[in-house]
């Protein structure tokens, strides 16, 4: 048992370790991609669901890390994770894109407007926003396995610029917006290996479809009508899909220092009603924290991800405009994050009461493009413990 601990341990390293060397960062989550879903990440709480942080008896772990920590056994933990992304700048590949190479850009069949075929896109995404609002319950059946459930809501908002039929001016722009709750998960939390200054675990846990792929916009058409249809595959509230999200995390901390490193996986078991999945994703993160006083922590963190483009196609999505070709969808990225962590007791509010928040944009991004890229994200959260 010590000899399989010692090399998954050593495989966790090595893992993770892949996120210095990784060549970019995948996923344009959650607006075009399919996101990965954030778990709670306190380590073990004391008996009175404190995090004990003024002994600094355990690691600290950035707001936007997912599933990198666990309670103890009779422990309960809630968790509200409000999340914020703006998308800005259309990539092909690791460039910027302009407006008129992606009205140079082929549609994959002729588009019918007004009686004619259309051959290349005439709508031009500018910018999209994103919140995530996430709720969180874990409950620690034993000191070595947690069990967690997880729901949102979403409320997404893109906005399009629309050229004439022949792409040689601009007829205006258009925003549009789909909101309502997203894919459901539930996952367990399984500790293998823990000693004063080291933790392992394994996470184990399926995304249901409960976020609607069928929502409709409205947006402004070349012949200057507007036109109702469904929306994009990026502006959908869920996958449709059944997806295994497996990980491992390692978290390690010495005196006011601590670190980590997690892997995250997503992966449809198969296409949803509207004939489609999501490409394959996998993603590693690294961090570094340090206590400026008991109860206040200050984190940097580099993450790294790939995701595949979207495999199928739903035959409601088409029209001249990127969002509505499966194969614009998926890419690389690697992001820089900086955040604090804090808990009540410098607040007045106890120990129980944590609240973390983190932040940061991309330094590299390689796109299935003409794609949006990401220009920043923040990420809240905010949890109480029993």
């Amino acid at each position: 048992m010590a000899g399989n601990r010692r090399a998954l341990f050593a495989l966790t390293i090595a893992a993770s370790g892949l996120t210095a060397a990784l060549p970019a960062r995948a996923m344009d989550m959650p607006g075009p991609q399919a996101p990965l879903i954030p778990m709670p990440f306190s380590m073990t709480t004391g008996p009175d669901g404190s995090m004990d942080h003024g002994g600094m008896d355990h690691s600290h772990i950035p707001a936007g890390v997912f599933g990198g920590g666990m309670v103890g056994a009779g422990g309960f933990m809630l968790s509200y994770t409000p999340m914020f992304m703006h998308m800005a700048d259309n990539y092909v590949g690791g460039s910027t894109a302009s407006d008129q190479a992606i009205l140079n850009t082929k549609t994959p069949a002729p588009v019918m407007m007004g009686g004619m075929a259309m051959n290349f896109y005439r709508i031009v995404p500018t910018s999209m926003d994103v919140q995530s609002h996430m709720f969180h319950a874990m409950y620690g059946i034993t000191d070595w396995l947690n069990l967690m459930v997880m729901g949102s809501f979403l409320q997404k908002s893109m906005t399009m610029t629309t050229y004439n039929m022949k792409g040689t001016g601009i007829v205006g722009s258009s925003t549009a917006e789909t909101s309502g709750v997203g894919d459901t998960m539930v996952s367990s939390l399984w500790r293998i290996y823990q000693d004063p200054v080291h933790h392992l675990h394994l996470n184990f846990g399926l995304s249901l479809p409960s976020g609607s792929t069928t929502e409709q916009i409205s947006m402004l058409s070349p012949m200057g009508t507007f036109m109702n249809m469904r929306a994009n595959y990026g502006m959908q509230l869920g996958t449709g899909t059944v997806d295994f999200l497996p990980g491992v995390s390692y978290t390690g901390h010495i005196a006011q220092w601590s670190w980590g490193m997690i892997y995250r996986g997503r992966f449809p078991l198969g296409d949803n009603s509207e004939g489609y999945r999501y490409g394959n994703l996998n993603e590693w993160s690294g961090w570094a924290g340090y206590t400026l006083i008991p109860g206040i922590t200050l984190t940097g963190r580099a993450v790294g991800s790939i995701q595949d483009h979207i495999h199928g196609a739903d035959s409601q999505i088409s029209g001249l405009m990127q969002g509505t070709n499966p194969a614009y969808y998926g890419g690389k990225r690697i992001d820089l994050l900086g955040g604090i962590e804090m808990d009540g007791a410098p607040l007045g509010l106890g120990p129980a009461l944590h609240l973390d928040v983190e932040g940061g944009a991309p330094v590299f991004q390689d796109l299935n493009g003409p794609q949006l890229g990401r220009a920043w994200q923040l990420t809240v959260a905010a949890r109480l413990g029993f």
